[in-house]
């Protein structure tokens, strides 16, 4: 093992329950930067839209009707859990 490694294996090891810390690392591994896309057209409903508020109300749709559609596919599916199989907790 070179020593590099060794190095950032013991970081690594002392950064548990750090996850700040730990993703620091990895980033400094990969030498991983901070970038910022701009999203400045998307194709909303089928049509181009650069307007950024239609933007990010559709991303909100998008992530918001995803965590409700788990929500209630777990909600709707707690009556009917088979005990003796776990993939029905999921």
């Amino acid at each position: 093992m070179s020593a590099k490694r060794i190095y950032f294996n013991k970081l690594l090891l002392k950064s548990k329950k750090k996850p700040k810390t730990t993703w620091n690392i990895v980033k400094t591994i990969t030498n991983s930067k901070n970038t910022m896309n701009n999203i400045s057209t998307m194709n909303i409903n089928d049509k181009l839209s650069s307007n950024p508020l239609a933007i990010a109300s559709a991303f909100n749709t998008y992530f918001s009707s995803g965590a409700e559609n788990v929500f209630i596919k777990n909600f709707s599916l707690k009556n009917n859990i088979n005990h003796s199989d776990p993939i029905t907790y999921l």
